[in-house]
């Protein structure tokens, strides 16, 4: 269970259960409110009022790691 700000982005969430699990930065994490995946850009607060259906209740998040994987290009060459 965390506490948080609800101005906290679902980017920095993953940052930080990324860090949490120590996890390969190379997977792609997802978050998913009520099986929805949920947007890095979109902050708590939007997410409990849009997506999270028991305003009575604390939200819950899930999470899990994407069949895709974070690529770095290859640096380019200089002459």
């Amino acid at each position: 269970s965390i506490r948080t700000s609800g101005k906290l982005k679902i980017s920095q969430l993953k940052k930080y259960l990324v860090n949490q699990l120590t996890l390969d930065p190379s997977h792609v994490l997802e978050l998913r409110c009520n099986g929805d995946t949920v947007g890095d850009e979109l902050s708590l607060t939007f997410i409990q009022r849009t997506r999270w259906l028991k305003p009575d209740e604390d939200m819950v998040l899930g999470y899990r790691l994407s069949q895709d994987r974070v690529t770095n290009l290859p640096k380019p060459k200089h002459s």
